[in-house]
């Protein structure tokens, strides 16, 4: 059985490729969400136990695809919406396709739409966009991450770890704000408190499912914080700095 510290020590690896990659080539930073999201798509199916797993296997990676591609295209998060729209019929024709009486309709419906939100929320990495006011959110965001996961990786139990993670998520995020100009205390703090948030509910939540010690279903967990900052991480960035 794959342990939580797995996980989070995954999920940190994961947030700082996004930090590392930032600084280089775009197509790099495309490269790496586009794995995370490949990633979080093959073992979501088998982390939260969906019935005829393949075909939504498919209908996520999909609408990654397509989320990824229409933003590079026109670089706008509404057409990463569309292409959201578009994934959730797609959860609704998996269903027509199948042949196996469709048990647990609701909940297969309902697990490959979340998916597929997370993996239309992987693309707002890439939303932020290039300059040095984009690196510094990129860096920050990934740095609040790492730290976030790693915490969620100490021996500290219950709900003490969860407001751990957090105040030291936030705490990182003041912390490397303040060293960054261009993104400032209010922004990293702001960044920081999202993804201590965010990573202490996922660990917490699928710390507890019966699968999360399966080795895809595992990397799902982990990859899942990391995909999904991306909107929080943009949505920040936009309104604090315009």
């Amino acid at each position: 059985m794959i342990s939580g510290t797995f996980r989070a020590v995954v999920s940190a690896t994961a947030a700082a490729g996004i930090g590392i990659t930032a600084f280089g080539d775009r197509f790099l930073l495309v490269i790496t969400v586009a794995g995370i999201a490949a990633l979080f798509a093959i073992g979501w199916p088998t982390l939260v136990e969906l019935p005829a797993r393949r075909g939504a296997v498919i209908v996520l990676l999909l609408t990654g695809a397509a989320a990824i591609g229409v933003l590079l295209l026109w670089d706008d998060l509404l057409y990463v919406a569309v292409v959201l729209g578009l994934g959730v019929v797609g959860a609704f024709v998996r269903e027509l396709a199948r042949r196996d009486g469709r048990p647990r309709l609701v909940e297969s419906v309902s697990g490959v739409v979340t998916g597929a939100v997370v993996m239309a929320s992987a693309a707002g990495w890439l939303a932020i966009g290039t300059g040095k006011v984009s690196v510094g959110l990129l860096l920050v965001g990934a740095v609040t991450l790492t730290v976030s996961s790693a915490c969620t990786a100490l021996p500290i139990p219950g709900w003490l770890g969860s407001a751990a993670t957090i105040v030291l998520g936030c705490a990182s995020g003041l912390l490397v704000g303040s060293l960054i100009e261009v993104v400032g205390l209010l922004t990293g703090g702001l960044v920081g408190l999202a993804a201590g948030v965010l990573t202490a509910a996922v660990h917490a939540l699928f710390g507890q499912f019966p699968a999360s010690g399966r080795p895809t279903a595992a990397l799902a967990a982990a990859m899942l914080p990391v995909a999904v900052a991306g909107v929080p991480v943009y949505v920040v960035g936009r309104l604090v700095l315009g």
